[in-house]
């Protein structure tokens, strides 16, 4: 499996001009037929891009980035930043693919290297928003059986987190583990407490400071903190949690996006409909809509 290969399947499933949603949650592929400049963008989370045709320039505050084919570029938590696509025709379009990781994936695939005997090296660490990092063969194979896993929509519900975890391995274990490592921030307990507290009671009326409480710290201290670690604001993380958790019962259970969103805590259905398009990309019906069809 190589570049070419993961560049062709891509293509398949990119047959729309701009975003493409898939039916793996947080990850979309991306099609241009034309060079962009400019454009305001946003990661919601810890964010994997990678581009497979063509060449883009990112720029965050005075940080400013170009990677091309072959290469990704990883951001560390909810940032905003300039794009621009500097290499796209209608002939040759340009291709690229973005996966969101959440801490709680990061720790989890940490643990298990841990138990398995790893020792992590610190490495080196720099405050900066994103980097970008040249694409290995594991990584290439990793990305693969994830865009593979969805010509079969029966098992890749499966397949697809077996391919993000390895991902995750490979990333943790290269050059930039150290960073991957501190945008999960997994050594602070408090904070890793604080997210189980989120997950468990995201359906209820939950305030900064009672979560502050509930981890025993100031509620100024803990949403600083918060931020610092997560990369995102408590309530915007809280919002997340409800956003899955919806999508959830329109898959599975089948509920309308009023009932899912009133389910999860949300009052207004324009507002749930408003968060859950800037989330996965698309409205609750057409999301739900294409992953039926593509099952």
């Amino acid at each position: 499996m190589g570049l070419s290969d993961l560049r062709n399947r891509v293509a398949r499933i990119a047959n729309e001009e701009g975003l493409n949603v898939t039916a793996i949650p947080g990850f979309w592929v991306f099609h241009s037929s034309c060079r962009s400049q400019k454009k305001p963008s946003v990661t919601k989370m810890v964010t994997f891009a990678a581009v497979l045709q063509g060449r883009k320039r990112v720029v965050f505050d005075d940080l400013a980035l170009s990677y091309d084919a072959g290469s990704y570029l990883f951001v560390t938590g909810e940032r905003r930043y300039l794009s621009s696509i500097g290499e796209a025709t209608p002939q040759r379009p340009y291709l690229s693919l973005a996966l969101q990781i959440t801490p709680e994936e990061i720790a989890d695939v940490m643990f298990a290297l841990t138990d398995a005997g790893l020792r992590f090296d610190e490495g080196p660490v720099t405050g900066d928003p994103a980097f970008v990092a040249r694409m290995t063969p594991e990584i290439l194979g990793a990305l693969t059986r994830m865009v593979q896993s969805l010509d079969d929509p029966i098992s890749s519900g499966i397949l697809a987190p077996l391919a993000k975890r390895e991902l995750l391995v490979h990333l943790l274990r290269g050059p930039a583990g150290a960073t991957l490592r501190r945008a999960a921030a997994v050594d602070d307990g408090r904070i890793r407490r604080a997210l189980a507290y989120l997950d468990a009671h995201a359906k209820e009326r939950i305030t900064v400071d009672q979560v502050a409480r509930h981890v025993s710290m100031s509620p100024s201290h803990f949403a600083h903190r918060f931020r610092d670690v997560v990369r995102m604001s408590p309530m915007q993380y809280l919002k997340h949690v409800r956003l899955r958790q919806a999508r959830l019962l329109m898959l599975g259970e089948g509920l309308g996006a009023a009932e899912a969103g009133a389910s999860v805590g949300y009052a207004s259905p324009s507002h749930f409909a408003r968060d859950f398009k800037g989330y996965f990309g698309a409205p609750p019906a057409t999301y739900v809509q294409r992953f039926r069809l593509a099952s």
